[in-house]
């Protein structure tokens, strides 16, 4: 009876000792997003003559959405035509979005949504990679449109192109056979996605090269665009 009573003491101080570091924990993580809800690059202003952007961060996910063309950088050229299915000649601007690879691939719809994809991706870093649409504006909802100057767009272009892993020629690392739809492709990326490390977070460092008003800790949703004065879109 004695071991038995023992026993149950010991599991009883360890589910209290693991019910308090995991509130420390969650106390803890809620600490660091609101400290990273102060912004950087408090100085910004959105460029009279530029290149508008868009970025979408709704509470699904975050993308980059450019220009195909432009002064700065051909997206066209970075990507071969053999890579996507449809012509993608009447896009006009190409949309990038960093993300967990098991989640990326395997749901492409709230249909094919796992609880434990999620879990996983979320708590256990894991590989990563990069989504690749051919859209237009008028196709991209919730998009928070902003003008950043040539310079700037030059930084945030670096930013985007250094985030992909690259084949032993020197171009993108496409994954074979997976795609959404007909304007579409994935790639292989650098860094692990966990909680800390998001889709968000990732938009978020982009504007922060780019020298954009935005939080210095955006690991949730809408966070990268809290402090962007929207434009009116360009079509």
């Amino acid at each position: 009876m004695e071991a038995r009573n023992s026993v149950r003491q010991k599991l009883t101080r360890l589910i209290k000792r693991s019910v308090r570091w995991s509130l420390f924990g969650v106390l803890g993580y809620f600490g660091i997003l609101l400290f990273g809800l102060i912004p950087v690059n408090n100085d910004f202003r959105a460029a009279e003559n530029g290149t508008q952007i868009y970025i979408v961060s709704n509470a699904v996910h975050a993308d980059i959405i450019v220009p195909k063309t432009s002064a700065v950088i051909d997206w066209s050229e970075r990507f071969g035509a053999s890579e996507f299915f449809e012509d993608i000649n009447n896009k006009s601007h190409v949309a990038f979005g960093w993300g967990d690879r098991e989640f990326f691939l395997e749901t492409e719809t709230w249909d094919d949504f796992k609880l434990s994809t999620a879990v996983n991706a979320l708590l256990l870093p894991s590989s990563s990679c990069i989504h690749v649409s051919f859209v237009r504006p008028s196709d991209c909802r919730d998009a928070v449109a902003v003008t950043i100057s040539k310079e700037q767009y030059e930084r945030l272009a670096e930013f985007v192109e250094s985030s992909f892993r690259l084949n032993e020629n020197g171009t993108y690392l496409q994954i074979p056979g997976e795609a959404y739809s007909t304007n579409d492709a994935f790639f292989s990326s650098a860094g692990r996605y966990h909680i800390m490390n998001t889709c968000n977070s990732w938009v978020g460092r982009g504007l922060k090269e780019a020298g954009v008003k935005t939080p210095w800790f955006s690991p949730m949703p809408k966070s990268p665009t809290l402090y962007i004065e929207n434009e009116q879109v360009v079509k």
